[in-house]
């Protein structure tokens, strides 16, 4: 159960705080331990350096290049002594390898060739390192048995040649830091002499070091990355030479030959190393484990608990706290800066400086490092608070109640996600272009070659860097004359293309489209087939209005016909001297005049449903064959009277479709009675149903009695009929209405004219 004091506020804050000094204090209290502890072993560690014989100390590529300058110094030599320029080949290589030995060289003069190629060029890498450091020596050079020598300095190194140290006069020992020898003799060994140092061993050092790039065979080396043992050629060294090398004091100061010892960083790290091990890193854990169990005692069981009795943790804790224990992580270096910085190994020394007068000093010392101490644990407390809830809610509950990020992850979800698409999106689109592309069209191929010409233009430019600015305004300004002209011609070709549809435009369906569209070719096919479909539209137009005329004066005619006879009739039928005989022969002829303007009305109502789409259809299952003979039936008589015989070529079987009877039925009809009309007296009809895979198809022909003037598609027409006078009676819808019926069933009709052989033709 929590006391009162640690759920009052203000006290807890006050605990808390006091608290947190008292380890600052403590921590202060170790600083001095921790200093004389860390010191004594980082100077035991430097004896141990000192006294080890390490060959690190002297600087290895500088030797590298000194070495290598030994062989460009002996030829600069010779070359001076001699009447005839010589080459590093002359003086280095002693013979070549026979190239009759290997299957690799195809002469001896090939071999021989390559080999002086190689060893050019090593020289000339070596030279080209021997310059960086031929101005920081000085040196002189002087065959063993020769006088002469080559020098690049005034003061008087010659006068050590052959000697020991103890020839090295006083002038030369003020002027130099380092003097030694290098000797070759008549086979090329090389023997160094140290004549002065102000470093001690460093003789030894000279030796080893120059000794092992002795051994190492530079040049040797160098030409095995491309010769075989079976082709590397006989070499030597300097022979018969020695060098005398100086490095002045004022160059020795910038510690070209040796490591200075002192590298900054280095010795930060060593000292950071000391303290960690001698006590700083186990205190400085020690102490935020123990504000972590601090900050737990205070807060109790349950997360609300805590010492600022606020029950809640901010929405951005998880973030703050993540952040206080990564730079409570990252202050452990400055832990250890801190206990450094204090500069006191005993509290002695501080009271020394106490009693000497440096109070103030040694005041502002303490507090620093103990309010600096007081504030970095203070982070540490509040960022254990602010990650407690973990422990009672569980890690996922806390990031979603308590992290700022996870709050705003469904905004950033969300923005992913439209990016995402987008970035799709653009991708398919791209991706659709360049799939999409026909490299067999003319204008592609084109567009292809005239951007792999320019890129190659481009890149030749580019090669001559700055006069490649010029071939570049050369190569915009002939760009620009080429492009201006093609865009004239591509300006003409498109108002040729405009005056031609502008012809068309006005009514000129007549003309043809002449002349050269250039890159607008392809639409000129294009405007020949706008050009035939609107006069095919316009004929069909004017045709149509034709046919209205016509449908006008037939529908007229059709009924005005009955309509006189039957005014005419009524007028005779109302005089008084007629007999009785004469009135029923009136009367009979107004019934038979009626009835015909009644089947011209029906017929006139069938097709104006059939061109509204209006038919109702009953469709059931019927036998074609059955219900054509009925109709047959019907007109037997009338087919005797004009001698039409009627020759049957129909299947034994049933042959059974969807159809509505009645509409089936008025076809046949209608087929039958354009027979009785216009088919030739005293002549065959045949009639003929075949079964074509899933189709049946039905043929009517006969042999026409006038001459037939139109075609087989004008002639199902409405109020079109086969004799142009009118004469006979009818309405002239019969096949229009029978073409109409077998579409609404979804079959197809066909009347077919061959000379004045007439045929019908229907599929269902």
């Amino acid at each position: 159960m929590d006391i009162k004091w640690k759920n009052s506020r203000k006290a807890g804050i006050a605990i808390t705080a006091g608290f947190l000094l008292v380890l600052a204090v403590i921590n202060f209290l170790c600083y001095p331990g921790i200093n004389r502890r860390s010191k004594d072993w980082m100077q035991k560690t430097e004896a141990a350096k000192t006294g080890a014989d390490s060959d690190t100390q002297i600087r290895t590529q500088f030797l590298k290049n000194l070495y290598e300058g030994f062989y460009l110094l002996d030829l600069e030599y010779q070359n001076q002594k001699s009447e005839t320029e010589m080459s590093a080949t002359d003086l280095y290589i002693v013979s070549y390898a026979k190239a009759d030995e290997t299957d690799r060289w195809e002469s001896q003069e090939q071999l021989e060739q390559v080999t002086n190629d190689e060893v050019l060029s090593v020289m000339d890498e070596w030279s080209s390192q021997f310059e960086k450091i031929r101005s920081q020596i000085d040196y002189c050079v002087m065959e063993s048995e020769d006088g002469s020598k080559l020098k690049n300095t005034t003061q008087n190194l010659e006068s050590v040649l052959g000697g020991e140290e103890k020839d090295v006069s006083e002038q030369l020992a003020q002027y130099y830091s380092e003097l030694f020898a290098v000797k070759f003799n008549e086979v090329g060994a090389m023997e160094v002499i140290p004549l002065l140092s102000d470093r001690e061993n460093s003789g030894d050092l000279l030796v080893k070091s120059l000794g092992a790039q002795e051994r190492s065979e530079l040049l040797k080396t160098n030409l095995e990355e491309y010769f075989n043992p079976t082709d590397m050629p006989v070499l030597k060294g300097p022979e018969n030479i020695e060098f005398v090398i100086g490095i002045s004091k004022e160059k020795a100061s910038e510690n070209i030959l040796y490591d200075s010892g002192s590298d900054e960083e280095e010795d930060y790290f060593e000292k950071l190393s000391a303290y960690k091990i001698n006590g700083a890193l186990p205190l400085y854990g020690a102490s935020v484990v123990a504000v972590i169990a601090f900050m737990f005692f205070m807060t109790g069981k349950k997360a609300g608990g805590n010492i600022l009795n606020d029950g809640k943790v901010h929405a951005y804790a998880a973030e703050l706290g993540v952040t206080g224990v990564i730079c409570g992580l990252c202050l452990q270096n400055y832990f250890m800066e801190l206990i450094w910085s204090y500069g006191f190994d005993s509290f002695s020394d501080a009271a020394d400086e106490l009693m000497g007068g440096q109070v103030y000093d040694v005041v502002i010392s303490v507090l620093t490092a103990v309010g600096t101490l007081w504030l970095i644990y203070a982070m540490w407390f509040a960022a254990a608070y602010l990650l407690r809830p973990v422990f009672s809610v569980g890690l996922w509950e806390y990031v979603k109640r308590y992290s700022l990020v996870y709050q705003i992850f469904p905004w950033i979800k969300k923005q992913f996600k439209k990016t995402g698409n987008r970035i799709r999106q653009w991708w398919n689109t791209l991706s659709g272009e360049i799939t999409h592309i026909d490299f067999s069209e003319e204008t592609t191929k084109l567009i292809l070659k005239v951007v792999v010409i320019n890129f190659a233009v481009l890149a030749a430019c580019s090669l001559f860097w700055f006069f490649g600015i010029g071939a570049l305004v050369v190569y915009s300004i002939v760009l620009f004359f080429i492009i201006k002209k093609h865009y004239e011609q591509i300006n003409k070709d498109y108002h040729a293309m405009l005056d031609a549809m502008q012809t068309i435009a006005e009514g000129n369906l007549d003309q043809e489209i002449q002349g050269d569209f250039g890159i607008f070719n392809p639409f000129r096919d294009e405007l020949a087939q706008i050009q035939t479909g609107m006069k095919k539209a316009v004929e069909e137009e004017v045709k149509s209005q034709r046919m209205k005329t016509e449908l006008i004066t037939n529908v007229s005619h059709d009924l005005k016909t009955p309509l006189t006879a039957i005014t005419t009739y009524i007028e005779l039928l109302k005089k008084e001297d007629i007999t009785e005989e004469e009135r029923r022969s009136y009367i009979d002829t107004l019934e038979r005049k009626s009835l015909r303007l009644k089947v011209l009305i029906e017929d006139l109502f069938e097709v104006s449903k059939a061109n509204s789409n209006n038919i109702v259809l009953n469709k059931m299952e019927l036998d074609v064959v059955n219900l054509i003979k009925q109709v047959s039936i019907e007109h037997v008589d009338k087919m005797k009277e004009r001698g039409l015989e009627l020759k049957w070529n129909v299947p034994e079987e049933k042959v059974l479709l969807m159809l509505d009877n009645q509409k089936t039925y008025r076809i046949f009809e209608n087929l039958f009675v354009n027979v009785v009309k216009y088919a030739m007296p005293n002549s065959r009809v045949y009639l003929e149903v075949r079964k074509k895979a899933s189709l049946v198809e039905i043929i009517l022909k006969n042999m026409s009695a006038d001459e037939i003037h139109i075609s087989g598609d004008e002639i199902t027409e409405r109020f079109v009929r086969g004799d142009s006078s009118r004469n006979t009676e009818g309405s002239g819808l019969g096949l229009a209405i029978a073409k109409s019926f077998t579409e609404a069933q979804g079959g197809e009709f066909h009347v077919e004219v061959d000379g004045d052989l007439f045929k019908v033709v229907i599929l269902f």
